[in-house]
């Protein structure tokens, strides 16, 4: 079993695993339960009173000098703690054109870590004095580990969430492997996203490379689960025999050998992609190294949701002016034939 046995199970898990997370003493717990709980209107509401006493108790240790806390999470903090928390807005989403726009204020809290360097490899050796998912400190933040056919597997939070019950899902977490995918791994994803799809429907996996917004060189995927189909996924794109042009070259494939050659033939050119596994489909989007072509400040550290077409902004203003030219415009600047 993954994580719980039906989705009902998995999001009573997702909340009260939230709920036990919050102390007086965890500064990056509480960071983490209130980016999560500006999802919906839902997680908002069942989470607000446990945030707001929590946030009372962490401003007295914090301003008494009581916390022990990283400094990623102590800059973080100091951005929140004249912020009245029920100000700070749920998720909000639009749909522009043929693409999606969702304004999130908590992320442009986030430590941009490797998603915002200049790489010139997608080829780098796991390096255990940098962030990665074995830290200590992060025990709190984990929802679930055990294994699934047959790997061990450690699914936390996302800290900084962008997708609905966004998950970070380490393989193997124990054998201390580079964000740079295998055929054993790619086959194990598209038969876990096909699997897993039939107990959370909407289950899907996105996989940044190196230089393609991967901000951590630890071996994961980010998990999550949307019912409706991603821009990426729509019939009109030539990619799925339709006639309109996609801005960035996309291959989709129902068939995971087929997938990963051309996976591999993009690995061993050290060319930069995007990953996302959906139900019996594996797209593949190539895509111009970060760092190598300047774009719109909304668009920093381009991932595998942004290039299948939802942009996640954390300013109200860039939400509203924001207009589907801009977007087609932006995610070409990334285009790698």
């Amino acid at each position: 079993m993954f994580i719980a046995k039906d989705l009902f199970q998995f999001k009573s898990l997702f909340v009260n695993q939230l709920k036990n997370m919050m102390s007086a003493d965890e500064l990056g717990a509480f960071i983490l339960v209130l980016a999560n709980s500006h999802q919906d209107v839902f997680l908002k509401n069942v989470l607000q009173d446990d945030l707001t006493s929590t946030f009372v108790a962490l401003k007295d240790n914090f301003i008494a000098g009581k916390l022990n806390a990283t400094q990623d999470d102590s800059d973080v903090f100091k951005q929140l703690i004249d912020v009245e928390l029920e100000d700070i807005p749920a998720w909000s989403y639009k749909t522009i054109g043929n693409w999606e726009v969702v304004y999130n204020s908590m992320r442009q809290l986030r430590p941009a870590r490797t998603s915002s360097q200049t790489l010139t490899t997608i080829k780098q050796p796991y390096d255990e004095t940098k962030f990665h998912f074995n830290k200590a400190f992060l025990k709190p933040e984990i929802l679930w580990q055990g294994i699934y056919k047959k790997l061990k597997l450690r699914v936390l939070f996302n800290k900084f969430p962008f997708s609905d019950y966004h998950l970070l899902i380490v393989v193997s977490p124990e054998k201390n492997s580079s964000q740079l995918l295998t055929q054993e791994i790619h086959q194990y994803a598209y038969e876990m996203t096909n699997s897993v799809s039939e107990v959370f429907p909407g289950f899907g996996l996105g996989f940044n490379s190196l230089a393609a917004g991967a901000s951590v060189n630890h071996l994961h995927f980010q998990g999550f689960i949307r019912d409706q189909a991603l821009p990426i996924e729509n019939r009109r794109w030539k990619h799925h025999g339709g006639d309109a042009d996609y801005p960035l070259t996309v291959k989709c494939f129902t068939d995971a050998d087929l997938a990963w050659d051309y996976m591999n033939d993009l690995i061993s050119q050290d060319i930069a992609f995007n990953c996302l596994y959906r139900k019996n489909s594996c797209y593949i989007i190539p895509r111009k190294y970060q760092g190598a072509v300047k774009l719109p400040g909304w668009l920093t550290g381009a991932g595998w949701l942004d290039v299948a077409g939802v942009m996640t902004v954390s300013d109200e203003e860039t939400f509203n002016s924001i207009d589907e030219q801009s977007v087609t415009q932006a995610l070409g600047l990334l285009f790698k034939s």
